[in-house]
């Protein structure tokens, strides 16, 4: 489909409820972050292929030099039938890729920003890690949309570092956003790696009967993302208070569950984690005894 009101300022800004799909459930968040379907990957054999004949178990670009396989799919539109809105990011040395508002790109600093906060101007991520500026943004109607999961969270797209994942709050914020308003330090790239733990454990082990029963809605929505969205966004519903303590208990229950992962998966980051926390823990000790003195 054309193209269309391009964004040709740095100022300008997108509004990402613009871009929810009509046929799906009404709610305050942005519920389709996704890739278009002529969004492109790398495969590990060289071969850039477009995120509608993907298919779980392929090896892709996810950092320089690095392929990991898809172990699922957020989203995996097989025929087609969703009509969404994406932004078409274009900088000086990519043609451009396709992505909802809220999907998150990685920006200066490996920041993860959802799309709809990046203006002309901005600098943007390489899969080499080099920095390079969006000569363009515009808005794109398409149907299709598509979002391989990997183990890092990571994803080179159109030659672009992207996240697999997304705010699904009505917000160019990168944190979660609880009751009126009030941030969390916990941003929605850092929460989904936390709470796709599980997941990530069981395909890994047991990847042909993840692949076997993996199945979608008729937006083509996995199985995995459905049912938890929809508690999460009841959730965000909640007010402050009790919002919080349901998203703190959840938070501690899916970051032990993230721990054991790197455990089993990798000590050698689990051992530095735990060293890190340590200390950090030890640090703020040593401060409130100061304070206190």
């Amino acid at each position: 489909l054309a193209p269309v009101a391009p964004i040709v300022t740095p100022s300008s800004t997108v509004n990402p409820s613009a871009y929810a799909t009509p046929s799906l459930p009404p709610t305050n968040a942005t519920i389709v972050p996704c890739f278009s379907a002529d969004t492109t990957v790398k495969l590990e054999n060289g071969e850039n292929m477009p995120m509608k004949d993907l298919r779980l178990g392929d090896r892709l670009l996810v950092s320089d030099g690095r392929y990991e396989p898809i172990y699922g799919f957020g989203h995996f539109d097989k025929n087609m039938s969703v009509k969404a809105g994406f932004l078409q990011i274009k900088t000086k040395t990519s043609s451009g890729l396709e992505v909802t508002p809220n999907h998150f790109i990685f920006v200066q600093g490996n920041k993860a920003a959802p799309a709809v906060s990046i203006s002309v101007g901005d600098e943007v991520i390489l899969a080499s890690g080099e920095l390079d500026v969006v000569i363009s943004i515009k808005k794109v109607l398409k149907h299709g949309i598509f979002a391989p999961f990997t183990a890092s969270g990571t994803i080179v797209t159109n030659g672009i570092k992207a996240s697999t994942f997304a705010t699904i709050q009505n917000t160019s914020s990168r944190y979660v956003s609880l009751g009126d308003g009030m941030d969390v330090p916990v941003t929605y790239h850092q929460l989904g790696l936390i709470f796709e733990s599980p997941h990530r454990l069981i395909c890994h082990f047991w990847f042909d009967q993840c692949k076997k029963y993996e199945t979608y809605n008729d937006e083509g929505m996995s199985q995995w993302v459905e049912t938890p969205m929809k508690v999460f966004q009841w959730l965000l519903d909640q007010n402050v208070v009790l919002g919080g303590i349901l998203f703190f208990v959840a938070f501690g229950l899916f970051g032990v569950m993230n721990l054991l992962e790197m455990l089993v998966l990798n000590p050698a980051t689990f051992v530095v984690t735990i060293i890190i926390v340590a200390s950090l823990v030890k640090s703020s000790c040593r401060l409130g005894v100061k304070k206190a003195a």
